[in-house]
């Protein structure tokens, strides 16, 4: 049985995390992939000028994007080492100024913004995975923040493409911890505690995704995988990110095509949203 949201548990791991969070898009081609798709979205659905909540914005990976895209930025995390990376980093990049204020605080309650205050809001990474049984609530609370006709960004864990991902590390963990907590995990999607080296989290198949969305008074605009074609091919990859940069554009356009087709959707380590808030 799934363990309650616990948010002191989960802004201690990401105090610790420190930096890795923002390495981590870059750890692998298909992390690599998984930004590009992330921002491909991002570069879709916000303009120029718009104000944009971001919500588990964590070390400023996509703060800075949405920065350069010209947007005026209201940041939250539940960690205060990650606001404190997110500031460096976007000092660093001299787009400090596109951020209106950091706020301690996680997507359950978004109580300090009045209703219809944000032309975007973007929730990716995984904090509707983290609340477990609140995800309910946190779509709730980014909707109503949002102005009818503006757009969410979501992004949840995957349950069967991580699986795909990181079979290996599934095997070693029958291994350790028996094939039934291993099916549990793949009949519920609760990765406990043990079996995550980011706290208890909900892994999503793409109909739960669904269900959760159709629940909220929003339409669903776009449903995509984070990486698809990648996973699983890191040498051809690193081989095109090394020796032919054309050909690695082309891959990552040939990505994004492929992660939105209905057998893909499921196939990634992350799942991508977007949706209509009305």
């Amino acid at each position: 049985m799934a363990e309650p949201f616990d948010r002191e548990v989960i802004a201690r791991i990401f105090d610790q995390c420190g930096d890795t969070e923002w390495a981590r898009h870059e750890a692998s081609p298909f992390a690599r992939v998984s930004l590009h798709v992330h921002r491909n979205y991002l570069e879709r659905f916000v303009r120029p000028g718009d104000r944009v909540l971001e919500v588990g914005a964590g070390a400023g990976r996509f703060t800075v994007e949405l920065a350069r895209l010209g947007a005026r930025v209201t940041v939250v995390d539940i960690s205060p080492e990650q606001l404190r990376l997110n500031e460096e980093h976007l000092a660093e990049a001299g787009l400090e100024g596109a951020v209106e204020a950091r706020h301690l605080a996680d997507v359950l309650d978004l109580s300090m913004f009045e209703d219809r205050a944000f032309d975007a809001a973007v929730c990716y990474g995984g904090p509707l995975s983290w609340v477990l049984d609140g995800a309910d609530r946190a779509l709730g609370e980014l909707l109503r923040v949002t102005r009818a006709g503006g757009h969410v960004l979501l992004g949840v864990m995957s349950r069967f493409g991580t699986l795909q991902a990181f079979l290996a590390a599934a095997a070693e963990e029958v291994e350790t911890y028996g094939i039934q907590e291993m099916q549990d995990i793949v009949d519920s999607g609760y990765l406990p505690d043990n079996h995550s080296t980011l706290g208890p989290m909900h892994l999503y198949t793409w109909a739960e995704f669904r269900a959760l969305l159709e629940r909220h008074p929003c339409d669903i605009v776009v449903a995509s995988a984070a990486n698809f074609l990648s996973i699983g091919n890191d040498e051809t990859c690193e081989r095109w990110v090394r020796d032919d940069p054309a050909m690695w554009e082309r891959f990552l356009a040939w990505e994004v095509a492929a992660c939105t087709e209905p057998g893909a959707i499921d196939a990634g380590t992350h799942i991508v949203a977007v949706v209509e808030a009305r």
